[in-house]
């Protein structure tokens, strides 16, 4: 490794631009730009003070053991910032086949004393997703935020090459999950129009919670990664105000789905209206992305 890439690592991970460093040090911005490149050599007074800003060794400096440290730090936030994203797909994913089940049961549920029966087979589906799937996000989640706390600032790892790879990537993945849900939504309109289901509208809905279950990985899938590499709003998010708010958020996103669970279950026990009221859990997912995007324009 050579000393400009040590240089790039530490100023990116002390968050300062080459302008920063520059003044810091008493040069000009240009001698910075040649370190790092490599055309030109600090003299030794101006190592000594860049190790002093740094906190760091000559010999770490010049050697590029620096640079082998940050490499174990972009392994280890890749490992556990992927545990998170495939948790939030597992568990996400969970939950919607325990709706698909219940609707699917729904809609097969035979006229007379076993409709009710087949109702509550539906629910108990989903209560055994939820049970699966909250326990998923809390492992995952909290390996996350331990590390975060351990991490409250963070180098930029990614090459603009990388991210370019990444963005391209995840383009092509909503695509596919955008696609999917369009897929459903005819599925299901088509199968009404046609009447092939009869008056078990129900398993027209579930043709589209269906193909929303397969979609909804690939969509989380491809925001998490484009969050995960957003290095400087992972770095800004860090500060307390930043956590107030996602705290905020958290709650107020918990309370907006509990209450819609609370109003499901009231509304289709009274009216047996089951296959209109689940209607009640995407206006609250709208409820808190409106939230998410209020309280976070704040950070």
């Amino acid at each position: 490794m050579f000393f400009g890439e040590n240089l790039q690592i530490l100023r990116k991970r002390d968050n300062l631009s080459q302008e920063d460093l520059a003044d810091k040090l008493q040069v000009s911005r240009q001698a910075v730009s040649k370190w790092e490149s490599g055309t030109g050599f600090p003299e030794t007074e101006k190592i000594i003070a860049i190790c002093e800003v740094f906190k760091c060794s000559m010999d770490e400096l010049v050697k590029g053991k620096i640079s082998l440290d940050v490499k174990s730090e972009k392994e280890e936030y890749e490992r556990i910032m992927n545990k998170q994203i495939y948790g939030s797909m597992l568990g996400v994913a969970i939950i919607l086949l325990g709706v698909t089940i219940m609707m699917i049961l729904m809609g097969l549920a035979p006229a007379g004393e076993l409709e009710e029966r087949y109702s509550m087979f539906g629910i108990i589906s989903i209560l055994i997703a939820v049970a699966v799937a909250v326990p998923t996000f809390i492992i995952t989640g909290n390996e996350a935020e331990n590390f975060k706390k351990n991490n409250t600032k963070i180098t930029n790892m990614y090459t603009d090459k990388e991210l370019e790879n990444i963005k391209r990537k995840t383009t092509i993945i909503k695509a596919i999950g955008i696609f999917i849900i369009l897929v459903g939504t005819i599925i299901m309109f088509s199968t009404m129009a046609l009447n092939i289901f009869g008056e078990r509208t129900q398993l027209s809905v579930a043709c589209l919670l269906g193909c929303i279950t397969i979609a909804i990985p690939f969509l989380i899938y491809a925001g998490q990664n484009e969050e995960k590499v957003d290095i400087e709003k992972y770095n800004l998010g860090q500060t307390k105000e930043a956590k107030k708010n996602q705290q905020l958020i958290g709650k107020l996103c918990g309370t907006i789905m509990l209450v819609a669970t609370i109003i499901f279950l009231i509304w289709s026990f009274t009216t047996n209206m089951w296959n209109i009221s689940w209607i009640v859990f995407p206006i609250g997912g709208i409820l808190c992305g409106i939230v998410g995007t209020i309280f976070g324009s704040k950070e």
